[in-house]
């Protein structure tokens, strides 16, 4: 059955082409809720065995994701900010992102299931786009690259690659935990203050 799975997902992912992986990422980047590893992964193990190219996908997918975060952040920003335009959360989401913003828009793309939706309260507080098209870009190339080289690495079919994966997704969990650690004792201290 899991075989099955796999089987399906790479080729799903093998004729969906560079410009499905794209359109599949964009998606990811929005609010819609949609697993980047079900096609990065498979790409990743596509571009082992020599039928993509994994460059390209790197940064086909990472482009992707960009895209549909700047959907979110625009739609937050024109739309969402005139619908709750008096609302108190605008000035708190304000307050937090004036203290936290860039980490937060280079962090939370790293973070499995809260990536895209950080681009909201960027598009709320209108960070600048200099910050958060590079600070977004940077953290999506991470990710992205990441799980292409898992998918890579099974894709060689040599074993001794595990203890690589398992380290790099020790050392990414303890990234998130120490910068989330940061910024709640920073959120702490703010309302102590």
């Amino acid at each position: 059955m899991f075989n099955e799975i796999v089987n399906f997902l790479v080729h799903f992912c093998n004729s969906i082409g560079y410009l499905g992986v794209y359109v599949y990422m964009l998606l990811v980047g929005t609010f819609i809720p949609v697993p980047s590893e079900l096609v990065l992964l498979p790409a990743g193990y596509l571009a082992a065995t020599g039928q993509k190219h994994l460059l390209l996908l790197w940064l086909v997918g990472s482009l992707g994701s960009l895209t549909g975060a700047l959907i979110n952040y625009f739609l937050a920003k024109y739309l969402v900010n005139k619908l709750l335009k008096d609302k108190p959360i605008i000035e708190k989401v304000n307050k937090f992102w004036k203290r936290h913003g860039k980490i937060s828009a280079f962090l939370a793309p790293l973070t499995p299931g809260l990536g895209q939706y950080i681009s909201i309260p960027a598009g709320l507080s209108h960070m600048p786009l200099r910050w958060f098209i590079p600070l977004t870009y940077s953290a999506n190339l991470i990710w992205v690259g990441f799980m292409l080289m898992i998918g890579y690495l099974f894709g060689t079919g040599e074993s001794a690659h595990k203890e690589v994966v398992y380290g790099s997704l020790f050392l990414l969990g303890g990234v998130i935990v120490v910068a989330s650690i940061y910024v709640f004792m920073d959120l702490r201290k703010d309302k102590n203050s």
